[in-house]
């Protein structure tokens, strides 16, 4: 006997390919997991994206690993601002007035000129965890900015006998046409040249006291004006700052 006759197994038919000439758009059914998945990890790398940006801009505030090159020599610092919820202290350097932003321990508000160690030896930072780096003038707060003149007064008048003897008593005419007292804010040519009779008068100023009661000035304020002066604009000469400092007494 023949065997019973077979029916011929169904061959499954090639799934149409999308028309090209269709829009993209009808392409894409709802049913396709694949794009909702691609669009979902898109969007997740997007997240991941902005955590990453966030964390580093919390990395502004990590201590640097190298010591900022402006500070080199330096070993001291006074307090400008102090910001206790981030830690952070704006801070005017001794020896060159040099603006630079320190992390710090204390959360209590440490005052205005408090002195900070940032030399290299390790075992004094009892205060400093780390330098962030350099704090340009015109990129610090409202409040620093106002309050640096205060500080820098504050420490000249600390050393008054050092700049009476360093400046007012040895300063002299840098042309022709001026004197060095010319380049303190707010002194003319007349007003140097009874400055130079005041000292005159005296051979030297003895004290601080004595040249602001001759020569009817405030010594330390002055002074200090010409040092911010100088902070706020690198350019400017001639520099008293570099000529002055470091206080050597």
């Amino acid at each position: 006997m023949n065997p019973p006759p077979m029916g011929r197994a169904e061959v499954p038919k090639p799934k149409p390919k999308p028309d090209p000439n269709q829009p993209r758009q009808n392409r894409n059914r709802p049913g396709n997991d694949s794009s909702g998945r691609g669009r979902q990890q898109g969007g997740r790398g997007r997240q991941q994206g902005g955590r990453g940006r966030q964390q580093g801009g919390g990395r502004r505030d990590q201590p640097r690993r190298e010591r900022p090159e402006q500070l080199k020599g330096e070993n001291w610092a006074r307090v400008v601002e102090h910001d206790v919820t981030t830690g952070v202290v704006t801070a005017l350097s001794e020896n060159g007035m040099k603006c630079c932003r320190l992390k710090v321990k204390a959360s209590e508000m440490l005052p205005h000129n408090h002195r900070l160690y940032i030399g290299t030896d390790a075992s004094r930072r009892v205060e400093v965890t780390g330098i962030l780096g350099m704090a340009h003038a015109d990129k610090m707060s409202n409040m620093a900015r106002q309050d640096l003149p205060v500080v820098v007064e504050l420490f000249v008048t600390e050393h008054a006998q050092y700049f009476v003897d360093e400046f007012y008593n040895k300063a002299g005419p840098i042309s022709l046409k001026q004197h060095s007292y010319e380049l303190l804010p707010d002194v003319g040519p007349v007003k140097a040249r009874n400055m130079v009779k005041a000292r005159e008068g005296v051979g030297v100023f003895a004290s601080m006291d004595e040249l602001n009661s001759l020569a009817k000035i405030r010594g330390p304020d002055l002074l200090a004006q010409r040092f911010v002066e100088e902070i706020n604009d690198p350019a400017l000469q001639p520099r008293l700052i570099d000529l002055l400092l470091p206080v050597t007494a």
